[in-house]
């Protein structure tokens, strides 16, 4: 599949809607939201309730730069059309093109399913040409045709509206997905524009995003001269950008920045040794993903040798490796791993430039229990928390695509138990974010408001989303609503029990036991109470 046309830069999404008294509701999933094999199954199951209703219309649409979405849509298009002729030869319908990628094919493979396995779904094609952009799809309903193809054009034109797609260099942008990056982060300034007598509010990491009355997808790091002098992100804007050594400026340069943070975390976070060797081959491949799928690109002279900013990456790698272990650097690392906890969904286009391991521990739920019962039966204080550390590291190693990157990390004022790195390809998982702290309390009482207090300033110094506490014997009623109250500031404590460790019967449980924790606590956030 080396050969396949990367979805990189693309945005597909399934939209369905209807119209009641004259209003019109949709519903959405898009690729920027889901991975891969996620976005199938959101698809499927937004389709599994929707089609039940006959005033539903369906959308499938890929969206993005003409030349490329055109490409794409041809491929979809004919194959639509060969599965119709597969169905009257009594042949079996294909769901997969090897001229596609993974992020292709579950698309494909939504489309070929609703309207070649299920009656009464008759495709129509719905275009819409955006000068640099176009937004091609297949609509379907069961209204009369003019109806439907009112509905259909009031989804399209209300997802345009709601979204506001631009191309950024080549790749789509959406406000939603764009958005997201700004999400738990804090507002630290708000500066005056000099200029055009606008204000722009600065986010953590130096971000810059204008408050002008019109939508723009700018975020911009924050110039030294508004501040009087250089910080931290503006080093880190120079840092990563290739046209110093290799003489080419790839535009827009915050997206470039963008996709360097997400291929430096994957270096970070692989098993690979790196030397100068190795990062000029895996970087080299890299920048030529960024001009083919990305950004635009500008020569220029360099300036620097590529072995001067070699040593640059590696310095970059190396850091962000110890700031994954736990030990301490707040500013540039704490940036990069922020922005993975939404564009981790750059991961899957890179994976084949810096493979990751995937390590899949043998787990026993008897080895489990027993680790647990002795852990909360035993006498002595400090081996009662060996053993309880180890029932945890025992159930977060069973979660395939978490890594734990340190233990009984002791940094300036914080102790980290257990520091743990996200390199899966599941959404799920990644709704926890990048990096996760992990404590562990096997006490006779249960831990207490001041614990959680502590845990949420390890936590904010970190910048991170999730903390994992596990608590034998639980929390007090006070800690409950001190958890709760951190969910207006984006952190979740998720505890997990002895009593939810016994009843854990195989490694999927594990999993699904923290993420039902968690979905328990986002279902508990009272948005009143945070505005």
């Amino acid at each position: 599949m080396n050969d396949s046309i990367s979805s990189a830069g693309l945005v597909y999404v399934y939209l369905n809607g209807y119209e009641e008294d004259g209003i019109l509701s949709i519903q959405t999933t898009d690729t920027y939201h889901y991975m891969e094999d996620a976005f199938y199954r959101q698809v499927t199951e937004k389709i599994a309730v929707a089609d039940e209703d006959d005033a539903m219309v369906h959308i499938f649409a890929v969206v993005g730069a003409k030349d490329k979405t055109a490409m794409v849509y041809r491929l979809i298009e004919d194959e639509l059309r060969e599965n119709f002729q597969r169905i009257l030869e009594e042949k079996s319908i294909r769901k997969s093109l090897q001229k596609l990628d993974k992020t292709g094919n579950a698309f494909l493979k939504c489309v070929q399913e609703f309207f070649c396995e299920q009656l009464g779904h008759f495709p129509k094609r719905v275009f819409r040409d955006y000068g640099d952009l176009v937004f091609a799809g297949i609509c379907c309903s069961r209204l009369p045709e003019d109806v439907g193809d009112s509905i259909a054009d009031g989804i399209v034109s209300l997802w345009m509206e709601r979204e506001e797609p631009c191309l950024c260099g080549r790749q789509l942008m959406i406000r939603s997905f764009f958005l997201r990056d700004l999400a738990g982060r804090k507002v630290v300034a708000c500066i005056p524009q000099m200029q055009t007598g606008s204000w722009s509010l600065v986010f953590e990491g130096g971000h810059q995003l204008s408050m002008e009355t019109g939508f723009s997808y700018r975020k911009e790091t924050i110039h030294p001269k508004e501040l009087g002098g250089f910080i931290s992100s503006n080093l880190q804007t120079i840092l990563m950008n290739p046209v110093y050594a290799y003489g080419t400026c790839f535009q827009p340069n915050a997206l470039c920045e963008e996709w360097h943070k997400a291929f430096l975390y994957l270096c970070a976070v692989s098993e690979c040794v790196w030397d100068q060797h190795s990062i000029s081959k895996a970087y080299k491949r890299f920048l030529k993903f960024l001009r083919d799928c990305i950004c635009e690109t500008i020569d220029a002279e360099p300036i620097i040798s590529k072995e001067k900013y070699h040593d640059v990456l590696l310095g970059h790698i190396q850091r962000f490796r110890a700031f994954l272990k736990g030990e301490d650097e707040p500013v540039i690392s704490k940036d990069l791993h922020q922005t993975l906890n939404c564009r981790y969904v750059y991961l899957p286009y890179l994976w084949s430039l810096v493979p990751q391991r995937e390590i899949c521990a043998d787990f026993s739920p008897s080895v489990l229990h027993n680790m647990v019962n002795e852990a909360i039966s035993i006498g002595d204080t400090h081996e009662k928390g060996v053993l309880w550390e180890e029932a945890a590291v025992y159930v977060l190693k069973s979660i395939v695509g978490w890594k734990i990157t340190g233990r009984r990390i002791r940094a300036a004022s914080q102790e980290i138990d257990i520091s743990v790195v996200n390199v899966s390809l599941d959404d799920e998982l990644w709704k926890l974010g990048a990096y996760i702290l992990v404590e562990c309390k096997n006490w006779r009482k249960r831990v207490d408001l001041h614990q959680i207090r502590n845990i949420a300033h390890i936590s904010n110094m970190k910048g991170n989303k999730t903390v994992i506490l596990f608590s034998a014997n639980g929390i007090t009623r006070d800690a409950e609503r001190e958890i709760h109250r951190l969910l207006s500031e984006y952190r979740s404590v998720i505890c997990i029990t002895a009593e939810d460790l016994l009843q854990i019967q195989n490694a999927s449980d594990c999993r699904n036991l923290i993420l039902k924790k968690w979905q328990i606590l986002q279902d508990a956030i009272d948005i009143a109470t945070v505005i």
